[in-house]
């Protein structure tokens, strides 16, 4: 056992507790301005992660960052909240508390004007003295004071688990064959299985009282705080503390409120968010006669330099503006990660002798992916196909976002509508597959 804390030690932390409200309202008030700025940061780090390392936009590792982008999103719902309740809450507490400064005898309920004796009894009973209504307040802002960390403390785990998933998809599957990836898949969830059965026959209460039960008990729970990455300690004062002065019951139905509630508003978040990722599709406001799912039928302002917002990232290709006055087209394609998966496959890269200089072997690697890119992309405007692109490697925007670029001059643009489309040219198919088609009007200078 720790010793009692000495007595100048037990004045310093009596010290420290009473001066606790302003660093509560100093915190609060940070932590909700820095909430308010990090919903930009996480979308721009999602856009970031989607086009330069997912190799796969379907399946479970879609799944997996959209689920991590929901719950952190609403992770930042739930803690603003938190820290606004805490805020208002320690905001009024320094008003009672000034207030009792200047009325040290509290409330006079037998003062109270307009009132019958009635209501004055029952008010005093009900409300009680101003001083012992400061006590159970302070008493709640710090609760909701250290909740509001505890959460972060679990969520975090949670966020750690998908970002293990999500880095095993990443990382293990696209090296290695389908064979191993399936053993590695199935020994996880041997693993997982096996772990949550050991912890529900421990649990046990007659497995718990025995001698080797409750070491087993104890060295699994200890092997647990592993995936707390040194939050364990911190997390399990506020944790063991509620433990040890709620009622178990009262705690275990608080707690399933709390996680109630938090999935409604994950749920909620996750719906909105898919919604936004396809914003041409909305269940909830649909037209009777409108569809947005055709690219030649749809002016997707994403497709368009002068209608995209300053550092968003291309969706799938670009031109310089719906409405063009210039003979030519300033056309840039995205060139995301996803890609690879199907470029690596119809265009394998060659190998080039070990004699070669690694500057020539850049040098020509270079050259090959510029000719192999300018075969596989076919172009279209309206109805000529432009067999040699010229495309050049680009990187554009803020975002340095890769890709390819190219000006197309065309010799058919008519006044009013025309139609450019984008399409993969695959080895041994007779009409490549569309990736994008961008309805543009052609105004020329008078």
């Amino acid at each position: 056992m720790t010793p009692a804390l000495e007595p100048d030690e037990q004045e310093k932390l009596r010290e420290l507790t009473a001066q606790s409200w302003n660093l509560e309202l100093a915190i609060s008030g940070v932590a909700m301005f820095a909430i308010l700025q990090l919903p930009d940061l996480l979308d721009s780090a999602y856009g970031y992660l989607q086009h330069n390392f997912l190799l796969n936009t379907e399946g479970i590792p879609q799944v997996l960052i959209s689920l991590s982008y929901s719950l952190i999103r609403a992770t930042f719902y739930v803690l603003f909240v938190a820290f606004l309740a805490n805020f208002v809450m320690r905001a009024f507490w320094v008003g009672l508390v000034g207030l009792l400064a200047v009325y040290p005898s509290g409330i006079h309920y037998d003062r109270i004007p307009f009132s019958t004796p009635f209501a004055q009894q029952r008010m005093a009973e009900e409300l009680g003295p101003l001083d012992r209504y400061i006590l159970w307040l302070d008493k709640r802002c710090n609760i909701v004071f250290a909740l509001a960390f505890q959460f972060v403390f679990f969520l975090f785990i949670i966020f750690i688990f998908y970002l293990l998933s999500l880095v095993a998809y990443m990382l293990i599957q696209p090296n290695v064959s389908a064979q191993v990836w399936q053993g590695v898949k199935i020994g996880a969830g041997v693993l997982v299985i096996c772990f949550y059965i050991a912890l529900i026959v421990l649990s046990l209460k007659k497995v718990r009282e025995h001698p080797a039960g409750e070491k087993m008990h104890y060295r699994l729970t200890k092997s647990f705080q592993l995936l707390f990455l040194g939050i364990h300690r911190p997390s399990s004062y506020i944790t063991n503390t509620f433990y040890s002065h709620i009622p178990k019951q009262r705690f275990t139905r608080t707690f399933a409120i709390f996680m109630t509630v938090f999935g409604v508003v994950f749920f909620v978040e996750y719906a909105v968010d898919q919604s936004r990722g396809n914003r041409r599709s909305s269940f909830l406001n649909s037209r009777h006669l409108y569809s947005a799912r055709v690219d030649s039928l749809f002016v997707d302002p994403d497709a368009y330099d002068n209608q995209r917002p300053e550092g968003a990232l291309i969706d799938v290709a670009s031109i310089q503006a719906d409405v063009i006055r210039e003979p030519y087209i300033r056309l840039f394609i995205a060139y995301p990660k996803a890609l690879d998966t199907l470029l690596t496959r119809v265009a394998p890269k060659p190998v080039w002798p070990d004699s070669l200089s690694r500057q020539e072997v850049r040098r020509q690697y270079a050259s090959w992916s510029n000719q192999q890119i300018n075969k596989l992309v076919r172009l279209t405007v309206n109805d000529s196909v432009f067999t040699q692109p010229e495309l050049l490697f680009a990187q554009a925007g803020t975002m340095q976002q890769r890709g390819w670029q190219t000006v197309l001059v065309p010799g058919n643009l008519i006044k009013g509508r025309n139609l450019l489309r984008v399409g993969i040219q695959r080895p041994g198919q007779p009409a490549p597959d569309d990736i994008i088609a961008i309805p543009f009007w052609y105004v020329p200078e008078p």
